[in-house]
Order: C-alpha cells, then sequence, then structure tokens
C-alpha cells in the first residue's frame, strides 16, 4: 500500500524547493569556520631538476572552477607540508590577478599541491622573505640649489617624480627602487637614466633595505660602492644599457628613456617569494612622436632572473634593450634550434669588485629584429607584437654563496634557462 508523506514533511519539502530555486547559491555555502580545499597538478616538461621554482596559478580559473576560493584566508600543502605561497595583483588595480607557490621539481616530475582556504576568512600568513622591493625617499631635508640636503629617508610604496628632480640630487635612497630575490638584487635609477644596474650579495638574506639608508649626499661615493658583508654594488653602467634597460631602437639607434612628461613608480608586491614594481612612462618623446609606455618587472625566490612585461602605446615602433660592454669579457650567443626563447650573454671581469660576473638577457625569437651593437652597449631589437613585449634579464656574481663560478657553469646556466622560459609549467585543477 502507498503511504502519503506527513504534512510537516510535504510542507517543508515544498519551502526547501521553493527557496533552491529562488537562490540556489545560498546552499553552495560551507558552514561557517569549516575549511575548503581543492588539489592543483603540477608538472615539470623537462628533463631537469627546476629548483625552488614559482608556480603561478591563474585566480580567474581557480574562481570558475572554486567560486568560493577567498585569497584573504589560504594556505598551499604539498604533501604533509606547507608551502611558502602569495596573492599577487599584477597590474596594481587593488584586485589579485594569480596566486603564486614555491617548490622544487625532480626531472619530469608531476606533483600535486592542496589549496586549502575559508570561504569569508581573513589570515596573515608569514613566510621566510625570498624576495622584496623598496622604494625609499628623503624627509625633512633643506633643498640648496636643487640638491636634497640632510633629513632621512622612510620607505614608501609610491611616487610620481617631481618635475625639477635630476640625477645625483639625492632624492631617493640608492637613486630609485630596488628588487632582489635571495640570490641577487637590482635597481634602477629613477631619473632621467632610467638604467638598470646591479647589487652583488654575499649572502641569501635580503639586503636592500638597509642598502644607503645613511647615504644622505649622492655622490658616487656611496657606502655600498666599497664591499660590505653582505656585498657591494658591482657593476659600471655609465651611459650605455646597463643590464635590460628598456629604450626604443629610432632612427638606427638607441633612444633611452630621457624625455618624459611624467613617470610613476609603485611597489605593487613585495614578497615573500616574488618582487614587483610598476612604471608608467608618459609622454614619451621619441623623434617627433610620444608614447606612453606601462613596465612591470618582476623577481622570484630562488632565481636570477627579472622579468620585464612591458605594454608601449602609441605608433608603431621597435623597442630594444641590452648589455654593457666592458674590457675582458667574452660574448655568448645562443645555440641555433628550435627553442622558443633565446639569449647573448657576457662572462668576464666586469665586476666592480675586480671577479667574473655573467650577465644576460633572453628573449623570444618570435620578437627578434636584430642583434647589433654600438661603442657602449650590446643591443638586441625586439618588435612588440600588439603593443606587448616581455623579456627577461639575469647577473650571476663570483661571489654569491654556492653560485657560477666560471664561464663553463655559466653556458650552461644560459642553456637551462632558455630551456625553463620555452616550457613553462603545466598546471591543471
Amino acid at each position: 500500500m502507498k503511504k502519503n508523506l506527513p504534512s510537516f514533511l510535504l510542507i517543508t519539502s515544498v519551502v526547501f524547493l521553493s527557496l533552491f530555486f529562488e537562490n540556489p547559491k545560498a546552499f553552495c555555502k560551507a558552514p561557517a569556520g569549516s575549511e575548503l580545499k581543492f588539489k592543483v597538478t603540477v608538472s615539470n616538461p623537462i628533463n631537469v631538476v627546476r629548483k625552488e621554482a614559482v608556480v603561478s596559478c591563474s585566480l580567474k580559473k581557480i574562481k570558475d572552477k572554486y567560486p568560493l576560493f577567498n585569497v584573504n584566508d589560504f594556505y598551499v600543502t604539498a604533501g604533509s607540508k606547507e608551502i611558502p605561497s602569495q596573492a599577487m595583483d599584477k597590474n596594481g588595480d587593488g584586485t589579485v590577478d594569480e596566486v603564486l607557490f614555491l617548490s622544487s621539481f625532480k626531472p619530469n616530475e608531476k606533483k600535486e599541491f592542496v589549496f586549502h582556504y575559508s570561504e569569508n576568512g581573513k589570515v596573515e600568513r608569514h613566510y621566510k622573505q625570498m624576495a622584496q622591493a623598496v622604494l625609499g625617499i628623503k624627509t625633512d631635508y633643506n633643498k640648496v640649489n636643487g640638491y636634497y640636503t640632510g633629513g632621512k629617508f622612510v620607505n614608501i610604496d609610491s611616487a610620481v617624480v617631481p618635475k625639477d628632480h635630476f640625477a645625483h640630487d639625492a632624492l631617493y635612497r640608492i637613486e630609485g627602487p630596488g628588487w632582489e630575490s635571495d640570490l641577487i638584487a637590482y635597481r634602477y635609477y629613477l631619473d632621467s637614466r632610467n638604467r638598470n644596474d646591479i647589487t652583488g650579495k654575499r649572502t641569501h638574506d635580503m639586503i636592500l633595505q638597509k642598502m644607503g639608508a645613511n647615504d644622505l649626499v649622492s655622490n658616487s661615493a656611496e657606502s655600498y660602492t666599497k664591499m660590505l658583508d653582505w656585498g657591494m654594488d658591482i657593476f659600471k653602467v655609465g651611459e650605455s644599457l646597463g643590464i635590460g634597460s628598456i629604450a626604443m631602437w629610432y632612427d638606427g639607434k638607441v633612444n633611452t628613456l630621457s624625455s618624459l612628461d611624467e613617470e610613476k613608480c609603485k611597489i605593487t608586491a613585495d614578497g615573500p617569494i616574488q618582487a614587483d614594481i610598476l612604471t608608467k612612462y608618459l609622454g614619451w618623446k621619441v623623434g617627433e612622436e610620444k608614447f606612453n609606455l606601462t613596465s612591470n618587472l618582476s623577481i622570484n625566490a630562488g632565481s636570477r632572473l627579472t622579468k620585464m612585461n612591458l605594454n608601449l602605446k602609441g605608433k608603431d615602433a621597435a623597442l630594444c634593450t641590452g648589455l654593457a660592454k666592458h674590457k675582458d669579457c667574452t660574448l655568448i650567443k645562443s645555440y641555433d634550434g628550435n627553442s622558443d626563447w633565446k639569449y647573448i650573454g657576457l662572462y668576464g671581469k666586469q665586476s666592480l669588485s675586480g671577479d667574473n660576473l655573467g650577465i644576460a638577457l633572453f628573449y623570444k625569437a618570435g620578437n627578434l629584429n636584430k642583434v647589433t651593437e654600438d661603442s657602449l652597449s650590446y643591443i638586441v631589437v625586439l618588435n612588440p607584437a600588439a603593443g606587448r613585449l616581455v623579456y627577461y634579464f639575469a647577473a650571476a656574481w663570483e661571489q654569491e654563496p654556492g653560485g657560477i663560478k666560471n664561464i663553463s657553469e655559466f653556458k650552461n646556466y644560459l642553456e637551462q634557462t632558455a630551456d625553463e622560459l620555452s616550457h613553462p609549467f603545466k598546471v591543471s585543477f
């Protein structure tokens, strides 16, 4: 015999179905305080060890599959061990774009990771600082004949360069923003030079927060031009392209970022595993044309590479970058082959400390216009695609702890790095 449902169960079922169809997402929420999780699989597609590598996951792809994922309260595990992770705002608009984590991979290894999160929580997690970006500006100064005298340096997150700022006026600590990993440090001059420079490290600790803190006069005799316990400024840039500096190839020569209407700089990430600096160069005058250029540079923990991501607005134009020429250096070029990424490098006693230093540029074969040179620099001319261009640069100093000690090791580093860039990690959810 068929039995009828009790009336109270029938009413409850009708109410539940009515509420579900009116707002089905209301029943997707996790219980308050509960932990949610999902798995991510990462494959190393090449036959090399990738030590302390940063893996990037698109937040959009995560949210498409796991809409409750919360960037304000998450952590990542490999097996039973929590590993360093970081939420990233790549374009400086205040919204997270990527989620990163740090792990090592054996040749051709496939590894599984677990993301743990709460739906509504907000928890700060602290990991060892292995990458950072800094920008220091002078306060409490007296301005004398355009020079910022006395005062002290304080850390800031962003700056609009004053119209009357000039090289060596002592406004910015270390003359502009700096960025570093546990292996190497770089800076660029936030003035009409806009060149990149190298700081060698004798430690894996972060050093930029103390570099030049008491150098209140910019006179080329700063403390970091001599060897300190942590290292020193090791590169002579002058009027060359330094290492990976931005320029435009126009009228058969290099045109640097020397004539601008406005320049804005912002630190968009300060580690612990990736540091990122966004710079806007507005009204860049080259010939009779003006351009707007956005630069996004970043460095990862465990890496010597700086990634330069450029977006050029204006008339189609070729950009260029390069490496400073110094005596007693060997020029190295990538082998012919099918690799997506190519390189040029220089190795020799080009360090201001008098020992060996290797420097390199990595570029996509599809962007290459030509490799050339002038009296100051080896130059790589590159064609942006729809105004966009990505390239990398790297330095390897002989005194780096456990670092590269000779040209043979440097050549191996260049080849492996080009291979890694050509074969990024494969990430699946």
